[in-house]
């Protein structure tokens, strides 16, 4: 059964980084040896990828999975983004909503908990987050 699970996460990771690469115009790939710790697609500068392809998705996965998004994105001196994607879903997008501060009033961006996330399909998050 992990064998499955493994296989259905890398089937996953190289999806997403097809869409990705079509998406922005960059070669977004499937890191080969992703060791812990490590995001799973390379090739957007600036940003710390997470892809995570599951049968069925609860709020606490989410949530388990933005955490591990947002510390492998620290470690490395990038955004945290978390791509997801449930069987026979779309893909949707997880990312920090401070990043659209400059897009909001200053009362309204300083309101905003550090621990706000927007949920959107990747093209939305694209165009709300291309630098």
């Amino acid at each position: 059964m992990a064998g499955m699970s493994r296989d259905k996460g890398k089937s996953g990771e190289r999806e997403l980084a097809r869409l990705l690469s079509e998406l922005t115009g960059h070669d977004v790939r499937r890191r080969v040896r992703n060791l812990a710790g490590e995001d799973d697609l390379e090739g957007l500068p600036g940003w710390s990828i997470e892809c995570k392809r599951y049968a069925t998705i609860t709020p606490g996965l989410l949530a388990g999975w933005w955490g591990q998004a947002r510390r492998q994105a620290e470690a490395v001196g990038a955004e945290p983004v978390l791509f997801y994607r449930a069987d026979r879903g779309p893909w949707r997008a997880r990312w920090s909503a401070s990043l659209l501060a400059p897009l909001s009033e200053p009362a309204e961006a300083e309101a905003l908990p550090p621990c706000a996330t927007v949920d959107a399909d990747p093209a939305t998050w694209w165009m709300l987050c291309r630098c």
